[in-house]
């Protein structure tokens, strides 16, 4: 790194020098076009933008969002803030021509931008140019009696072994931020390297250490002449992950063939401990090299990745979500059986579609299809998880008895009679089932619509509807029958995690405990000592009971082992039992017609665990849609079962 430390700015013939010879020898210093937000009036900000986007070739809607943030964030500054770095040398001279036009517009040499944005200290050098080759460090240090103020100093830089491998887990470290720096002065340097996302960012207090010093006498030219004292650095802990590396790449391979076979353009697997909360294995896909941003990412390399629509750099696991679709019948065949709305023993007849009466119109009725248009016939609870049956839980989840009485606004009574026709029925059935206070209470007691709080950052908290939170988003527009019928089988509103998902699936398989996924293994300083080993640590139990629990594991074993009629069935993996439950969740608008029914896009979805007589791992596959409807089934199970002949070592 080449730093320069000075009392005065007076430097810009230094800088003139410095990037003459950098250019000579082949490390390019561009130009930067950078915005001072008091010179700019907000009235003119659409002008600039559309100004400079012809001189950039940059779009002006982008442009403008960015100008506009700045505005915002640093209103009436007297700063400087790039709007667009790696100028060539005709581009800038174009910006140089337009600058009366563009009030707030400035273009610098990356070395006084550097230098200006940065200078606060006289004291404390400031980092002008990074990474440059032996030679040229060579030539400067050379050169250093015509450059005052100027040092070139080694820095070392991150190298992520296999870095797309664990980029969306590790994160990366860059500069800082003026933010960053402005928020803890005492603590950072203005050119410091921080952790701005995964691990490094989450656990950036362990990792990065404490700084030394040293207090030196310098002459007229200040240059040092002799040391006073100094205190060296303190290295930063060594953080230990829960990851099993081999595991990673054995995932990341099933995972990729998935998205390859199903031609989707995203997935997520992961693999969890189910009685600690361990991660083991954690793969979003498409994934990105974290060592571009190492030395400092170009301007190409950083518009090629945030333009990319795929979102390589976006951690689905932790960040995505996405309709459960019938994975979540897991919670509404636990919640069922915990408040005694069926037994084990009871059947519902399952004739592949019920008709549900408008609420206050008998006359017009509402089609609800089961995915398997002749039905499954007289079916359990067992049976009902074993073929994902959404009729049984259309029937099982709809409103109970006590939700039927309405006050209405004149303090007058009324009872609802909420009733459901099979197909060529005169009479109607009453529901009485659960309704959707009861399962929404359970569905946050499996940690759905809130954060499981996994030591990394950016993490979605999901979507757990009910009535108070649709009239709260839709006013005016009350909660209805079909919602609570379509949250049941993990349509409708409700949105997931893969996280939180896997999280679920664990408390299912342990009996009912509900961790906090865990990352983070332990902390050792330099020389191996445990600075902090951690511990599992307990969400909460799950309101159900061991025996109800169990009736659920059961039909998710079913949904594997029978090779007839569960879902599961292209599960091959026969050494080792194995429970699971498949999903198809349609979202969006449809794309097709087949056999009279609208078909949506899907996301293909499987959860399970195993071994199914005492789990130690639960694992989440998702295969996204994009503009196919993807089963859980076909596309979902086939990745697992990679992933869990990895785990165990199953020979194929």
């Amino acid at each position: 790194d080449i730093t320069c430390a000075t009392r005065s700015i007076e430097g810009a013939a230094v800088f003139g020098q410095l990037a003459d010879i950098l250019n000579k020898n082949d490390v390019p210093v561009l130009d930067v076009v950078a915005l001072r937000p008091a010179d700019l009036p907000p009235d003119k900000a659409g002008e600039v933008a559309n100004r400079l986007s012809v001189l950039l070739q940059t779009p002006a809607e982008s442009l403008l969002a960015t100008i506009n943030r700045i505005l915002a964030d640093h209103p009436g500054s007297e700063n400087l803030y790039p709007l667009r770095s790696d100028l060539a040398p005709a581009v800038s001279g174009a910006v140089r021509g337009q600058l009366q036009y563009l009030p707030g517009v400035q273009v610098y040499n990356e070395l006084e931008l550097n230098f200006i944005t940065r200078f606060d200290n006289c004291l404390k050098p400031v980092i002008v140019k990074r990474g440059i080759d032996y030679n040229t460090m060579q030539i400067v240090e050379a050169s250093s009696g015509h450059l005052p103020g100027v040092s070139v100093v080694p820095e070392p830089v991150r190298y992520y072994t296999d870095g797309p491998l664990f980029a969306h887990l590790l994160g990366y470290v860059g500069p800082i931020s003026r933010e960053q720096y402005e928020s803890s002065p005492d603590t950072y340097e203005p050119d410091d390297k921080v952790g701005q996302t995964g691990i490094e960012a989450s656990m950036e207090e362990q990792l990065r250490g404490t700084k030394g010093s040293a207090l030196v006498v310098v002459n007229s030219e200040e240059r040092i002449v002799s040391e006073i004292s100094s205190r060296p650095p303190i290295t930063g802990n060594n953080v230990t992950l829960t990851i099993d590396s081999d595991l990673q790449k054995a995932v990341t391979d099933a995972l990729q063939d998935g998205v390859n076979k199903a031609g989707s353009q995203a997935g997520v697997a992961i693999v969890m401990r189910v009685n600690d909360g361990q991660i083991l294995s954690m793969v979003s896909l498409p994934s990105y090299d974290n060592n571009l941003f190492s030395a400092g990412i170009s301007q190409t390399d950083f518009d090629r990745l945030n333009t990319d629509p795929r979102l390589p750099m976006f951690n689905r696991a932790v960040g995505g979500a996405y309709p459960p679709g019938s994975t979540y019948k897991m919670i509404t065949a636990s919640a069922a059986l915990q408040e005694g709305v069926v037994t084990p023993g009871t059947t519902f007849y399952c004739p592949g579609i019920i008709y549900v009466p408008y609420t206050w119109d008998e006359s017009r009725r509402n089609p609800y299809r089961d995915w398997k248009p002749q039905g499954h016939g007289t079916i359990n609870i067992v049976d009902a998880l074993k073929v994902s049956s959404d009729v049984f839980f259309y029937i099982m989840a709809g409103p109970h008895q006590e939700d039927r009485r309405i006050v209405r606004d004149d303090g007058s009574e009324q009872i609802l009679w909420l009733r459901y026709y099979t197909p060529g029925a005169r009479q109607p059935i009453e529901f009485n089932g659960l309704g959707i206070d009861r399962l929404d209470r359970y569905a946050r007691a499996f940690g759905f619509g809130q954060k499981t709080g996994i030591d990394l950052p950016g993490e979605n908290p999901g979507l757990a509807p009910n009535p108070d939170w649709k009239i709260k988003t839709f006013p005016g527009n009350n909660w209805s029958l079909g919602d609570t019928l379509l949250t049941a089988i993990g349509q409708g509103y409700t949105l997931v995690t893969p996280l939180q998902l896997v999280n679920a699936t664990a408390a299912v398989a342990n009996g009912g405990t509900l961790y906090r996924p865990q990352l983070v293994y332990r902390v050792t300083d330099w020389a191996g000592n445990v600075v902090q080993d951690y511990q599992p640590q307990v969400l909460g139990r799950v309101p159900v009971s061991p025996e109800n629990l169990a009736v659920v594991r059961e039909g998710m074993r079913q949904a594997v082992a029978d090779k007839q009629r569960g879902t599961a069935y292209r599960l091959t993996i026969s050494s080792v039992s194995v429970a699971g439950k498949t999903g198809t969740a349609e979202y969006g608008d449809p794309i097709a017609i087949k056999n009279g029914k609208e078909v949506r896009r899907a996301h293909a979805w499987f959860v399970a665990f195993a071994p199914y007589e005492k789990p130690e791992i639960a694992l989440v596959v998702l295969l996204e849609g994009g503009n196919e409807s993807l089963e859980g089934s076909t596309y979902a199970v086939p990745v697992a079962d990679a992933i869990l002949k990895a785990y165990f070592k199953v020979d194929r």
